[in-house]
């Protein structure tokens, strides 16, 4: 049987991604955010199949993440996806803590997103070459390869490959591209109800799985609508307004039901440390910040030199509202709204056609990423870069192809066809290279340290190398360097703050305030900066009172209130038995937080100084509520019913705790007390999870 060219071409396509990803599959964990599946931080991974339901039945769906990092911003963001939830606790049991299973998931979800992107690119050339004998297939098909290869082995994309964590955002993406692919080929031109009833449960499960993909609605409305203003006789905005609506509205229902869901729950909270509506804070984010991380954006996929996991360090911003570099970006950002609306509006000449699908895509599929919209815990990241530049590539293509196939640009077909040949080379060559950088923890942060903006990123990075060398090599020489780098972190931070001290002086007056609302401020910094030394000087001394001293004097602010940080100061100060100020500052933080953190200390703190059991309760219970997976909470519940003298609900918690956190003791604490209870059933239960866990050992 003989295989058509553009199979050919689309195996060679995914075999070249495949071989220059394949030296990463045995890549081992990295001590980033990886550790969240490693150290089953969020979620716990089961240890057999039917574990799974007894989580689903003990601790349920309704889990709350909140998504924060004291270095990157002040802003936190409390997040809860049930759907989220319930596959990750499938994946977590069939992949287990094997690195080489996830990064193995992750690389076949890749290869097929680049299969769907080659066979959508493929059905656009097709668009323009079916009518046209200028551009041979072999011609076509290779342009339509370079262009898929140029987004997969895009070296802003390799930490979306290579982020084991990022597999749920992969599997959306996946899901995505698979709904575009079918609604480019099926139901652009065919009204069929099956197609949309496809389409509204297609879609449920990636908007419902992660949030990133709520553009795709409206990034195929415009397709519609632009396909159908250029491609009709006589369309008036309005027809193709309602073809547009009428192929995209069960997309845009599911939308409307997600939306339902996120309103109803405490996730639309978005926690963070100021006042959200004020109307000052919103006109600088819209019109200052967002567009300097644009344009940020723009710079990094035009010249993808300085990569780092730290990325969000490396935006920049100006210092005060009004100057040259924020005029610039903002005049930019909004002139390039404003020529993709005037495009829209004038799809019938050639110019607008392109230029609109050429760019618009992109914009909209930027549009979580940009803080328009709302406020995000991460200011710039290289993941998030996945999606839209696949959507640049979608719709640039679309102009490439017309230039290529269209006789009377035949002259300039070859130039075209080698400039994206080098530039697919170039971006690939400098992937390679970033491939490197994520081989193990001590590269990638050695990476990471090379690049820092700044002293804090810069002692961020050398207090997780000193932490890995000191703790986990087995060879004095590389101990002693872990040593001397968490020494090295002790010094820059402390010249760090002194410096700082002269830019508070500086900048205070004039800085805008979305910059100190996001904690980007001197004066944010130099607190962030004692919190590092603090937590440095404490693991390589185990002294509190040092610690408290150093972090001290700059948690005077209470805006300052990552929790992290609050977590830390806390710890301290409960420590020494200083429960006036920790009380002061849980009750300025339970007004903005809603954090395991907070109402743990809440209840600690009506125990030790109030003796107030009852209220103690309350808030170990509503942490519970909102956090049924947190291990620090089913812990303090657990304590908290063995000193109340409380045997049902000990047993429950150790039992709870126990299958949580995989420990013996406690399981074996809840079965000593529900055989006192004479509770045979779940005594049974326990003694089966014990017998687990010791066949697993």
């Amino acid at each position: 049987m003989k295989i058509k060219t553009n199979h050919l071409f689309c195996l060679a396509t995914i075999l070249l991604v495949f071989l220059f990803f394949a030296h990463t599959l045995n890549y081992p964990w990295r001590h980033f955010d990886e550790n969240i599946i490693y150290n089953e931080t969020v979620y716990p991974v089961a240890k057999t199949f039917a574990q799974i339901f007894e989580y689903i039945h003990f601790f349920g769906l309704n889990h709350h993440f909140e998504a924060s990092n004291p270095f990157y911003s002040e802003i936190s963001n409390l997040r809860c996806d049930p759907l989220n939830t319930l596959i990750t606790l499938f994946v977590y049991y069939f992949f287990q803590k094997s690195a080489f299973t996830y990064h193995s998931f992750i690389l076949i979800m890749h290869l097929l997103n680049t299969f769907l992107l080659f066979f959508i690119l493929n059905k656009i050339s097709l668009n323009f070459t079916e009518h046209n004998s200028n551009t041979s297939e072999k011609v076509r098909l290779f342009t339509v390869s370079v262009l898929t290869g140029t987004w997969a082995l895009n070296p802003v994309n390799i930490e979306s490959v290579l982020f084991t964590a990022n597999w749920a955002a992969i599997l959306s993406y996946f899901l995505c591209l698979l709904i575009m692919f079918y609604f480019i080929e099926f139901n652009l031109k065919k009204d069929l109800l099956i197609n949309s009833i496809i389409l509204f449960f297609l879609y449920l499960i990636p908007i419902f799985n992660t949030e990133y993909s709520i553009t795709l609605p409206l990034i195929l409305f415009f397709y519609s609508f632009a396909v159908n203003q250029r491609n009709s006789s006589k369309p008036s905005l309005f027809q193709s307004f309602s073809f547009a609506l009428k192929k995209t509205l069960p997309m845009f229902l599911a939308l409307s039901i997600f939306v339902i869901h996120f309103i109803s729950s405490p996730t639309k909270e978005n926690i963070h440390n100021a006042v959200t509506n004020s109307l000052q804070l919103t006109l600088e984010r819209i019109f200052w910040l967002s567009p300097q991380i644009f344009f940020h954006y723009i710079k990094l996929i035009l010249l993808p030199i300085h990569l780092s996991i730290d990325q969000t360090g490396l935006v920049r911003f100006s210092n005060l509202l009004i100057n040259p570099y924020s005029i610039f970006c903002t005049i930019f950002m909004y002139v390039f709204i404003l020529l993709l609306f005037l495009s829209f509006l004038s799809l019938k000449k050639k110019s607008s056609y392109y230029f609109f699908i050429s760019f618009s895509f992109y914009f909209v599929a930027l549009l979580p990423f940009l803080h328009l919209i709302s406020p995000s815990y991460c200011i710039a990241s290289e993941r998030y870069l996945y999606f839209p530049t696949l959507m640049l590539i979608f719709g640039v293509s679309h102009f490439l192809f017309f230039l290529i196939s269209n006789k009377s640009f035949g002259e300039i077909k070859v130039p075209i066809i080698v400039f994206i040949t080098v530039v697919f080379c170039t971006l690939s060559t400098r992937a390679y290279v970033r491939t490197l950088d994520w081989k193990d923890s001590i590269s990638l942060f050695s990476s990471a340290l090379k690049e820092s903006p700044n002293d804090l990123f810069k002692a961020i990075r050398l207090e997780f190398l000193g932490s890995i060398l000191s703790e986990l090599s087995t060879d004095d020489l590389s101990k002693q360097r872990g040593i001397n780098h968490m020494n090295e972190a002790i010094t820059t931070l402390q010249k760090s703050i002194v410096s700082l001290e002269g830019e508070k002086q500086k900048y205070e007056e004039g800085l805008p305030q979305i910059i100190k609302y996001y904690g980007l401020d001197p004066k944010t910094i130099q607190a962030k900066s004692a919190y590092l030394l603090a937590f440095t000087e404490l693991g390589l001394n185990r002294d509190a009172s040092s610690a408290l001293k150093i972090l001290e004097p700059y948690m005077q602010d209470l805006s300052v209130i990552d929790t992290q940080i609050l977590d830390l100061y806390l710890g301290l100060l409960f420590g020494i038995g200083r429960f006036d100020e920790a009380e002061k500052i849980l009750n300025y933080a339970i007004n903005i937080k809603l954090s395991p953190t907070v109402l743990i200390a809440f209840s600690e703190l009506y125990i030790h100084k109030y003796n107030d059991l009852s209220t103690a309760e309350k808030y170990l219970k509503k942490s519970f509520k909102y956090f049924p997976y947190d291990q620090q909470t089913l812990f303090y519940l657990r304590q908290f019913y063995f000193h109340t003298k409380k045997p049902n609900e000990f047993a429950l918690f150790s039992y709870l705790h126990g299958i949580r956190t995989h420990s013996k003791e406690s399981l074996q604490d809840a079965y000593q007390v529900f055989t006192y209870l004479n509770n045979k059933i779940m005594a049974d239960k326990v003694l089966e999870n014990i017998k687990l866990l010791s066949k697993k050992a």
